[in-house]
């Protein structure tokens, strides 16, 4: 600390060494906890959006309850495709995405699917006003609020709507806005290629804005429309677990789960000697490995 202002200009400690190239992968990864649990604290503290929202706990948890409040009717037309796709590695079924040229092993594949958030108007109370300044851009009020998938909505249509939605905003109280799935985008396709690399086969998107989640699955077989719904509740609760434990913190008790979140930290958790196996049993709903 300087003399006289108390002011810190400088910091020392002897716990691994200030080079990256002179410490272990473990120490390394502690320092990429650190910086990741700073991001996280200038969000929560000071409200700036540091962190990607697919990799926001905040965010992710928001986009899980949403998907338990989806009508089971919404629920299919968001989601029906996706598990469509699950179940055509283990029925007779037509596959609603074909596989890259470059896939080897098609039970390697990890499907990703990105769910936007919205708000939810008329839980929001904000009907009338929506439907004024729909009005007001030219807009059908009604086929706005019908879902839509990547590719079904046109540049022109994504820029009027976001605009839409912008001023809606606006016009709400934060307090009061409630949030519902938007839309989702395309299945997208990682795979290991010829080089051991993760590639991904990106599919369209709806929305011109960043993912408020990204669902990441194996081809594991998705049981019913309720099941899969449970399954996906899980899903999202070990990649909100995997967001604390990828800060270095113990999640909190809902999210205290064994299964398998997202693909990097899958990766991390075989590669690095400080975290536990947390992906291992995927769908047990048992005690959180410590």
């Amino acid at each position: 600390m300087r003399k006289g202002s108390g002011e810190i200009y400088y910091h020392d400690q002897d716990g691994y060494a200030d080079d990256p190239d002179e410490r272990t992968e473990d120490d390394n990864e502690r320092v990429n906890q650190a910086r990741r649990f700073a991001k996280f604290h200038v969000y929560r503290e000071r409200g700036y959006d540091t962190l990607e929202h697919v990799d926001n706990p905040d965010y992710i948890d928001a986009v899980r309850r949403a998907i338990l409040a989806l009508s089971d009717e919404g629920f299919e037309r968001y989601f029906g495709p996706l598990r469509q796709q699950l179940r055509s590695h283990h029925e007779n079924v037509e596959r609603p995405v074909a596989l890259p040229a470059g896939v080897r092993a098609p039970n390697a594949v990890v499907y990703k699917l990105d769910i936007y958030l919205g708000v939810d108007i008329e839980g929001s109370g904000l009907t009338d006003q929506a439907r004024a300044l729909a009005a007001e851009h030219g807009l059908e009020y009604d086929d706005g609020t019908q879902p839509k998938s990547g590719g079904a909505v046109t540049d022109a249509d994504r820029e009027n709507w976001e605009t839409f939605g912008e001023e809606l905003i606006d016009h709400a109280d934060d307090e009061d806005l409630e949030l519902e799935i938007a839309a989702v985008s395309g299945i997208h396709v990682g795979f290991p290629n010829a080089r051991g690399e993760h590639e991904v086969q990106w599919a369209d998107s709806p929305l011109d804005r960043e993912p408020d989640a990204r669902l990441e699955l194996m081809p594991a077989p998705p049981g019913t429309l309720a099941e899969f719904r449970e399954y996906l509740d899980h899903h999202l609760r070990c990649q909100i677990r995997d967001c604390f434990v990828g800060m270095g913190l113990v999640p909190p008790d809902p999210y205290k789960v064994v299964g398998f979140g997202k693909f990097i930290y899958a990766r991390r958790y075989d590669h690095y000697d400080l975290y536990p196996q947390l992906h291992k049993r995927d769908g047990d709903h048992g005690a959180f490995i410590k």
